[in-house]
């Protein structure tokens, strides 16, 4: 509807006709700003469940034929354990494939722009020696997937709290604070983990009601202090790197390069805030290989 402000005035500023534009030019507006969420929102729920579907035809299905479907012939690979490109991850397909008992259970899902992260686990795969915890996180340019970093660790027994490394609310909310809970993940990151600022850990996280995945630690912020303590007592270090801010509503990952006690780690810190604060997390912990043994050259950051 094209009615200018300045035209309707001009014709004498009848109060009646200004008040009738002015709604359908809102309402025109609102409507386009509606079609625009929605669009990006349609088009991160084809991502999302592309990625789904890329994984589950290639661990459940056993089709290695997916990864032409999905994966453009472009691909890079991040993930270390596996050889780059369309004939690193066909081999890995097809190790698939030959395992019957292979599997994937996939419980969270986001999508931020054009990035997708599954956090699932893995079952029945002989390179992982049992069940895996894994996040994964793919890039997609023209509906394909076209990069892949991941991590993955061994299935621990219930943490101290008696919470498994994937339990705990899936559904993504409050997408209009996707970017102010992504600033505060990353002040947190940077201020406490980086600079080593513990002091602060009351600021963004919620002590009373903050739920820990983590194999080896429990619920609260009196336990994660305790875990920090040993480390430090055992003479080790928390040097980390953040990489990658990946947010999706409430969740939000946080990709970090560490230089842990146990050696070079890429570590994959899932957050979950309510209110303004983080009262969830999840993690996996995976070991980076020395240079020589790794199947391609991209770095797993």
């Amino acid at each position: 509807m094209n009615i200018s402000r300045r035209n309707l005035l001009a014709a004498g500023g009848n109060s009646a006709i200004i008040s009738v534009a002015s709604a359908a030019y809102l309402t025109v507006n609102h409507s386009a700003t509606a079609e625009a969420v929605l669009d990006r929102r349609t088009t991160s729920d084809t991502l999302g469940a592309d990625a789904r579907r890329a994984m589950i035809d290639i661990f459940r299905t056993k089709d290695p034929t997916a990864v032409d479907r999905y994966f453009a012939e472009s691909f890079v690979q991040h993930d270390p354990n596996l050889a780059d490109g369309l004939a690193g991850m066909k081999s890995f397909a097809a190790e698939i494939a030959s395992s019957p008992a292979a599997d994937i259970t996939i419980y969270r899902t986001l999508v931020d722009g054009d990035f997708v992260l599954l956090h699932s686990k893995y079952q029945g795969v002989g390179r992982y020696a049992g069940p895996a915890i894994a996040f994964d996180l793919f890039r997609f340019k023209d509906g394909k997937i076209v990069e892949h970093w991941g991590g993955q660790e061994h299935e621990a027994p219930p943490n101290l709290s008696g919470r498994t490394q994937v339990d705990g609310p899936t559904e993504v909310l409050d997408r209009e604070k996707t970017e102010a809970n992504r600033t505060l993940v990353r002040t947190y990151r940077e201020t406490v983990m980086v600079s080593l600022r513990f002091d602060r850990i009351e600021e963004f996280i919620e002590g009373a009601h903050y739920a820990q995945h983590a194999s080896q630690i429990g619920d609260g912020i009196a336990r994660l202090r305790d875990r920090i303590a040993s480390v430090a007592k055992e003479g080790g270090q928390l040097h980390l790197t953040p990489r990658r801010f990946l947010a999706d509503g409430n969740f939000v990952l946080v990709l970090s390069e560490g230089d842990l006690p146990s050696g070079p780690t890429a570590l994959y810190d899932l957050f979950r805030v309510q209110n303004g604060k983080i009262v969830e997390h999840w993690d996996v912990l995976a070991p980076i290989p020395p240079r020589d043994q790794w199947k391609n050259s991209n770095g797993p950051f």
